[in-house]
C-alpha cells in the first residue's frame, strides 16, 4: 500500500476530490438556483453567493484561490475549505458557513506561512506541538482579544479534525492534547460573559439626542434641499437642450436678484472637494479661501457652465457681484430651520456636495435611533425592506401597536425567520426617513432593501450592506467638529478618550439599561421601560430574536456591577441608608474583613464577585430605592403572593418602612425634587390646613429618610 505523501510541496493534485466536484453539495441554496452553474472543485474562484441568503459584503461571497502562489498549497486550501463546509463529523461540530469561507482561508494561509517560515518548506509533517505553541505565542503578543487569538488557532484544530479529507493527511497528532483552543488563548476558563463593550451613558445619550434631532428638525430642511437640487437637475437638462440666448442679461438679472434678497454670491462649503471641469472653473473664482459655486450659479441662472467658458465677459460680471453683495455659503435657496436648543439656524445653507453629505449624516441618525431602540442585530436592519411598517391593535383592542417586520438569523438556520418586532414612535420615525433617502436608490437598483449605499455610482451592489460603522464614528466626528468645542465636544469623551463605536454595542447596552435601569430616562423623552414593555409585547413571554433572554443575561451582571459598587462605596465610607442599610452594611463589612486589606483598586474581582453572589441575587434596582428582595418579609407583597413570588412589585414599594428596601447616592435627586416640590405646594396659602399637615408630615418622612445619606455625602 503506498503511503499517504505528507509533503505538500510534491502533492499538486487531489487524491481525494474530482475537479467537477460542486463545492456547494451539501448547502441549502436560494430558490431559483441553477446547479449547472455552481463553483466546481477545480475552479479558483469559489461563488458562496447561491448559498447565502442574508446581507453581506462583496468580498464574503467568493472564495478566491488566485493569490496562493504555491499550486500544492493552493489544493491543500481548496480540501481544507471544501470538506468543512460539506463533511458532517461524528464530533458534532458545526460545518462552516458559506459566508465565512473568506475568512477561513485567510486564518489557514497566516498558518502556513508561518510554517514555511519556521521550516523553511511546506511540510506539515514536521509540524510538532512546541511549534504550534509558538505559533499560539506569537498572536497572544498581538494586541487582540484572546477570542480573536482563538480564531487565529481555530486552522490547528481543522487540519486535525479533516485530515481524513485531505491529500496530505493534514496534522497527525492532536494538538494540545486535544484540550480546548482557548487554554491556548491564554484564559482559564471559558466564559460566558458578553465581552462588547457597553456604550456608557452620556455617550449614548448624546448620540441619540442628536440623531433624534436630525430626524425631528434637520430632516425636513434635507427633503427640501433634495427637492430644489433635483429641479435645478431637471429644469438644467431641459435647457441645455434649448438654444442660449443673451447669457449677460440672465446673469445680470440672476445677480439684480440676489441685491434686492440682500444674499452673496455662492461659494463652495468645502472647496478642496470640488474637481473637474467645475473646479477649473471654480479655481478662477477663488476669494480669500473661498470658491465661487460656478455649477450653482450657472444652473440658477439657466445657463450652462461651458457658455462661461466661451463668454469672456460673464466671469468678470460675476467677480464684480462677489466684490458688491460679498459670500454666501452653499447658495442653495432652502431655507435652514432654527436648531431649538440654540436658537440659531443648525447650518449655512446648502450646496450639492454638502447635502449628499447630510443625507449620510440623516440615514446614519435613522440607523442609530432605528437598531438602539429596537435591539436589533445590524443583519437584522440592514435585511429591512421598504414596506416594512405594520400597524396593528394589541390583545386589548384598544392599544395601537407599530410593528417592524423583518427576518432574525440567529439560531433560525441559513434562511432565517420572518418575526415582527414591537417597537415604539421614534423607530417607526426613523423607518420613514429610510424609506424617503433610499428611495430614487432603491428604483434605480431595483431593489426594495431599506438601507442602500446614497451614492448614484453604478458599482453599487444592491446586495451589498452599507459599512454603518464607520458611517457612526464619521456621524460622531461631524458632530463633533460642527456642534462640540474644543473642551466640549458634542459627543462626550470617556477618559478623555474617542468612544469608537460598532453595531454590537447598541443591542448590548440598550439590553443592559432594560435589565437594569428600566426607568433610566435617555434622550429627554424616552424611558427604557417604555421601550422595554413595546418590544417584549405580543411575543407570548420571548422574543423571537433572542433579545429577552439577552436581557435576563444583563440582569445578572448587572447586579453584580451593582452590588460591586455597593461594596466599594461602603469601603469608601458611604454606607447604603433605608431600612435595609444596616443588615447590608453588615454583610458588605463581613466580606470585606474576609478579603483583607486591599489598598488601591480591588484584587481579585472575580472572587469579591463570588462572596457577593448572595447578595447580588436578591437585588432589584429601582427608581427611588433598591430592593433586596425577601420574599418572607416584603411588604408589598400579599399573603397569597409570598409563596411563589420571585421578584418585588416596585409599585407598592414602601421605602422608608420596608426591610427590604435600601438607598443609595443615585437615589438622592428623585426625593429632593420631591421634597422641593412639595415645598412649593406648601407656599400656596390656598391649601386647607389638613393638606398642609399631610404635605408637612410627609416630607418629615423623606428628609429623615434620606439624611444619613446626604450626611455621607457632604
Amino acid at each position: 500500500m503506498t503511503a499517504t505523501p505528507l509533503l505538500h510541496d510534491e502533492l499538486t493534485v487531489s487524491l481525494i476530490r474530482g475537479d467537477d466536484d460542486i463545492v456547494l453539495t451539501s448547502m441549502p441554496l436560494r430558490d431559483g438556483t441553477d446547479r449547472a452553474t455552481l463553483s466546481r472543485f477545480g475552479d479558483d474562484v469559489w461563488d458562496m453567493a447561491p448559498a447565502t441568503f442574508g446581507m453581506i459584503r462583496k468580498a464574503f461571497r467568493t472564495v478566491d484561490f488566485r493569490a496562493i502562489p504555491c499550486a500544492a498549497e493552493r489544493l491543500l486550501a481548496k480540501e481544507y475549505i471544501y470538506a468543512w463546509v460539506n463533511e458532517r463529523l461524528a464530533d458534532g461540530e458545526p460545518r462552516l458557513r458559506p459566508v465565512s469561507g473568506h475568512a477561513a482561508l485567510a486564518t489557514l494561509r497566516r498558518f502556513l506561512g508561518f510554517v514555511r517560515s519556521r521550516i523553511g518548506k511546506l511540510d506539515l509533517g514536521a509540524v510538532d506541538q512546541d511549534l504550534i505553541d509558538a505559533y499560539a505565542a506569537h498572536h497572544r503578543a498581538r494586541p487582540i482579544t484572546p477570542e480573536r487569538v482563538g480564531v487565529c488557532l481555530r486552522p490547528i484544530v481543522q487540519l486535525h479534525r479533516l485530515a481524513p479529507y485531505l491529500s496530505c493527511s493534514g496534522l497527525t497528532f492532536a494538538p494540545w492534547r486535544g484540550r480546548p483552543v482557548y487554554r491556548a488563548t491564554g484564559q482559564r476558563t471559558r466564559s460566558s460573559e458578553n465581552r462588547t463593550a457597553r456604550i456608557p451613558e452620556p455617550v449614548i445619550g448624546a448620540m441619540l439626542r442628536w440623531s433624534l434631532k436630525y430626524l425631528e428638525h434637520f430632516g425636513d430642511d434635507i427633503f427640501a434641499a433634495r427637492a430644489e437640487e433635483d429641479a435645478l437637475n431637471a429644469r438644467f437638462a431641459v435647457r441645455s437642450r434649448c438654444r442660449r440666448t443673451r447669457p449677460a442679461l440672465k446673469l445680470a438679472s440672476w445677480i439684480d436678484m440676489r441685491r434686492r434678497e440682500g444674499r452673496g454670491i455662492p461659494v463652495w462649503e468645502r472647496p478642496l472637494s470640488i474637481g473637474g471641469v467645475t473646479g477649473r472653473l471654480s479655481r478662477g473664482g477663488k476669494f480669500n479661501g473661498n470658491v465661487i459655486n460656478l455649477k450653482l450659479v450657472t444652473m440658477q441662472c439657466g445657463l450652462h457652465l461651458t457658455t462661461v467658458c466661451e463668454n469672456p465677459a460673464l466671469l468678470p460680471m460675476i467677480h464684480g457681484a462677489v466684490d458688491e453683495l460679498g459670500f454666501e455659503v452653499g447658495g442653495m435657496d432652502t431655507p435652514i430651520s432654527v436648531d431649538p436648543d440654540t436658537g440659531r439656524a443648525w447650518r449655512e445653507r446648502f450646496d450639492a456636495i454638502s447635502l449628499a453629505r447630510e443625507e449620510r449624516h440623516l440615514q446614519t441618525a435613522a440607523y442609530i435611533v432605528c437598531c438602539y431602540l429596537t435591539g436589533m442585530r445590524d443583519g437584522e436592519v440592514q435585511s429591512l425592506r421598504s414596506g416594512c411598517l405594520k400597524r396593528s391593535l394589541g390583545r386589548d383592542g384598544l392599544t395601537e401597536r407599530l410593528a417592524i417586520a423583518g427576518v432574525t438569523w440567529k439560531d433560525r438556520g441559513v434562511r432565517g425567520e420572518q418575526v415582527d418586532w414591537i417597537t415604539i414612535e421614534p423607530a417607526v420615525q426613523a423607518i420613514r426617513v429610510a424609506e424617503r433617502l433610499s428611495e430614487r436608490f432603491r428604483r434605480n437598483a431595483g431593489t426594495e432593501r431599506l438601507w442602500l449605499a446614497l451614492d448614484d455610482r453604478k458599482t453599487t451592489n444592491a446586495e451589498t450592506p452599507i459599512l454603518i460603522a464607520k458611517k457612526i464614528n464619521q456621524f460622531r466626528e461631524h458632530l463633533d467638529e460642527r456642534y462640540g468645542a474644543g473642551d466640549c465636544p458634542a459627543i462626550p469623551r470617556v477618559s478623555e478618550e474617542v468612544w469608537r463605536f460598532n453595531t454590537r454595542q447598541f443591542r448590548r447596552t440598550l439590553a443592559w439599561y432594560i435589565a437594569n435601569r428600566p426607568f433610566g430616562v435617555v434622550a429627554g423623552k424616552i424611558q427604557y421601560k417604555h421601550a422595554s414593555v413595546a418590544m417584549f409585547d405580543g411575543y407570548a413571554g420571548s422574543s423571537a430574536s433572542g433579545f429577552r433572554q439577552e436581557v435576563e443575561q444583563e440582569l445578572v451582571l448587572g447586579q453584580l456591577d451593582d452590588i460591586i459598587d455597593y461594596f466599594e462605596h461602603h469601603r469608601r465610607g458611604h454606607g447604603p441608608g433605608g431600612p435595609a442599610g444596616r443588615r447590608i452594611g453588615a454583610e458588605l463589612e463581613r466580606v470585606g474583613r474576609e478579603l483583607g486589606p486591599l489598598p488601591g483598586q480591588l484584587a481579585d474581582r472575580k472572587r469579591l464577585k463570588a462572596m457577593l453572589a448572595h447578595l447580588a441575587r436578591t437585588l432589584h434596582v429601582g427608581y427611588l430605592n433598591d430592593c433586596f428582595f425577601d420574599p418572607s418579609t416584603a411588604l408589598c407583597l400579599r399573603e397569597v403572593e409570598r409563596p411563589s413570588a420571585s421578584a418585588p412589585v416596585l409599585s407598592r414599594c414602601a421605602p422608608d418602612r420596608c426591610p427590604n428596601a435600601c438607598l443609595v447616592e443615585r437615589h438622592l435627586p428623585p426625593w429632593e425634587a420631591s421634597i422641593a416640590q412639595a415645598d412649593e405646594l406648601l407656599a400656596d396659602k390656598r391649601l386647607s390646613p389638613l393638606q398642609r399637615e399631610v404635605l408637612r408630615k410627609d416630607n418629615e418622612r423623606k428628609r429623615r429618610l434620606i439624611s444619613p445619606l446626604k450626611e455621607c455625602t457632604s
